[in-house]
């Protein structure tokens, strides 16, 4: 098959506010945003307009499927094992509307892309430059044109996500050491994996079912990786701004609370020392904690993305700090990188939906 491109057509954001329109008819004051390179201005595009809708839960299909039927929409695609995702087909067949989950990760990549293309004139010809080239090939299938943009794509995002960081407000609760500060690397150590089940039950002990998941991240959690001796920990509760609803538990268990981020997705960072352990605190349906966890998941089951990893940190590892902060901010280009690929890579059971008849 040919991919044929389009030179930018302005007529192209009044098709996505006709859909807006018909979806938003049907699903009132829905989370819905256009998104792909028919939303970036200048940029060469498929003539396709794509849509992104937010829903609480892709999963229950009653609450979103019924109202897009009724407005003309059919389920082309379930990727049940990547992100939840699905695509629907619209009454035009030249629109695809993807739906994913709140604090779905994929949620912010499509739209940090896109706003990162609007904004950036280098970027935007790199992409357009390289869509131009793949879509003078012949492809078998569509998908493997896609697959042959991901280089690039990944290239961009990265530049992106690091360019595009939240805002930082934190407030240090507790003072923590500055200047001279050197990193640690030891091997790994299967003890590890102990240590953080000791964290867990105390964990679990203090706050019951307040506890919506708990996980094991960072580096230690990564068998064959070096690490500094620390125990990352992420824990959902129902709301981590609601700091008396655990925060008072946990202290009786011995942890204490480091800092907070209201801006970073309400993050709260409780310690403990001997073994080192960080807490790090979100509510449900947030994207960091996608990340973490695949980045950890990434790291390990793909031993050149590890060695890459480790490399990086070790190399960083010899330099003298003015924070630990700042250690780990060195590594944040390599980190988006992988997170990235993770995302992108992910197991997926696609299954084909039933198309109007």
């Amino acid at each position: 098959m040919n991919v044929e491109l389009s030179d930018y057509d302005v007529a192209w954001p009044g098709l996505y506010e006709r859909e807006r329109s018909r979806v938003l008819g049907v699903l009132p004051g829905a989370e819905l945003e256009h998104i792909g390179s028919t939303s970036v201005p200048g940029l060469c595009a498929k003539p396709v307009i794509d849509l992104l809708l937010v829903v609480e839960d892709p999963d229950d299909e009653a609450a979103y499927v019924p109202a897009l039927e009724s407005a003309g929409y059919w389920v082309q695609v379930r990727e049940t094992d990547w992100h939840l995702h699905r695509i629907f087909k619209g009454p035009d067949t030249n629109v695809n509307l993807h739906v994913f989950g709140r604090g779905c990760a994929q949620v912010r990549r499509h739209l940090l892309f896109r706003d990162w293309l609007r904004a950036n004139d280098g970027d935007r010809e790199l992409y357009a430059r390289t869509k131009r080239e793949l879509a003078a090939r012949e492809w078998e299938r569509v998908q493997d044109y896609a697959r042959a943009k991901s280089a690039v794509v990944l290239e961009i995002l990265a530049r992106a996500y690091v360019g595009s960081r939240l805002p930082s407000d934190v407030e240090y609760v507790t003072p923590s050491q500055v200047g001279n500060v050197r990193i640690t690397l030891e091997e790994h150590n299967p003890e590890w994996a102990a240590w953080y089940a000791k964290q867990e039950a105390r964990i679990r002990g203090a706050l019951g079912d307040r506890v919506l998941r708990l996980e094991h991240v960072g580096s230690t959690s990564v068998p064959g990786l070096a690490a500094k001796p620390l125990i990352d920990i992420v824990l959902v509760v129902p709301d981590s701004g609601d700091e008396d609803a655990y925060v008072p538990a946990l202290v009786a268990a011995g942890y204490y609370l480091r800092l907070r981020e209201p801006g970073w997705y309400a993050h709260r960072l409780l310690k403990d020392h001997g073994p080192e352990v960080n807490l790090h605190v979100y509510s449900p349906a947030c994207e960091d904690v996608e990340r973490m966890l695949v980045f950890r998941d990434l790291l390990r089951g793909d031993e050149a993305a590890r060695a890459e990893y480790e490399a990086v940190k070790r190399d960083l590892a010899t330099r003298t700090w003015e924070r630990g902060q700042d250690y780990a901010d060195a590594k944040t280009r390599v980190v988006e990188r992988l997170i990235l690929r993770g995302l992108e890579s992910a197991e997926v059971r696609t299954c084909a939906g039933t198309p109007r008849g």
